[in-house]
């Protein structure tokens, strides 16, 4: 591999809590809208006649499919901004330990 890597830290840093920062908003539709939509829907408003009962039978995993997904998502999403945080420290660690080796070692 060829090439050089930049690292912006402020710039890598700022995205970072952005992205954290949408989990957790994220992290709270997933608490308050799609955990109301969920239980309004427990109640089956569309009735439960055969009209409403074939509306439920596709409606219902459907909607459990989109809760557990969007839970997750929301999660990782949040997780993702806080681990793009910590590799910036670690690069920036690694950097600042590599550049005291190497110039102990050349007396620079």
């Amino acid at each position: 591999m060829t090439g050089e890597l930049y690292l912006d830290p402020q710039r890598a840093t700022a995205a970072g809590r952005d992205l954290s920062a949408a989990g957790k908003q994220l992290v709270s539709l997933n608490n308050s809208t799609v955990a109301e939509v969920n239980a309004a829907s427990q109640g089956q408003p569309w009735g439960r006649d055969d009209i409403g009962a074939a509306f439920q039978q596709n409606y219902g995993p459907l909607l459990q499919q989109f809760t557990d997904a969007f839970g997750k998502i929301s999660g990782y999403v949040q997780g993702l901004g806080d681990a793009a945080i910590a590799s910036v420290e670690d690069n920036l660690g690694a950097d600042a330990r590599s550049s005291g080796t190497v110039t102990k070692s050349y007396g620079a």
